[in-house]
């Protein structure tokens, strides 16, 4: 087994923390917004994704923790839109989830090989964003 880089492994755990809670804010922002649009379907997508991103946070925090390290109380900054279409919600959206999956995929190959736990909680991650990332793919087809 290959040792771990404490400090590395950390630094990117807090980055995906603070990208999860922007997600919560960004997914409830774009469900106020979305909810005028009378698709209740992209509005219950949306919050289920904030939902979702808050207890990746607190997963990910627990993660940090667990190295003996603290949790920085930080949100990764949150790109605006101009133009709240479903479409453009969507497509800010799936952007999130892509910028999610890489940052999950980063900290995999950091972490391969060296803690089994931290694996295979960040193999699962990788596959709940993928799953998201291609259920926004299909619901932006969907809108065409």
């Amino acid at each position: 087994m290959k040792q771990l880089d404490h400090q590395k492994t950390i630094e990117l755990l807090q980055t995906i923390m603070e990208f999860e809670f922007a997600g919560v804010i960004r997914y409830t922002q774009y469900c106020l917004v979305a909810s005028s649009s009378n698709v209740t379907s992209i509005v219950d997508f949306l919050q289920e994704q904030a939902s979702e991103s808050l207890t990746h946070a607190q997963l990910v925090g627990k993660f940090i923790i667990s190295f003996n390290a603290y949790p920085k109380p930080r949100i990764a900054p949150i790109e605006e839109i101009n133009e709240y279409s479903v479409k453009t919600i969507l497509t800010a959206s799936q952007s999130h989830e892509a910028k999610a999956l890489e940052l999950y995929k980063v900290l995999l190959e950091v972490v391969r090989g060296s803690n089994i736990k931290l694996e295979e909680f960040l193999n699962k991650m990788i596959t709940e964003e993928g799953s998201h990332h291609q259920e926004l793919e299909q619901m932006i087809q969907d809108l065409a």
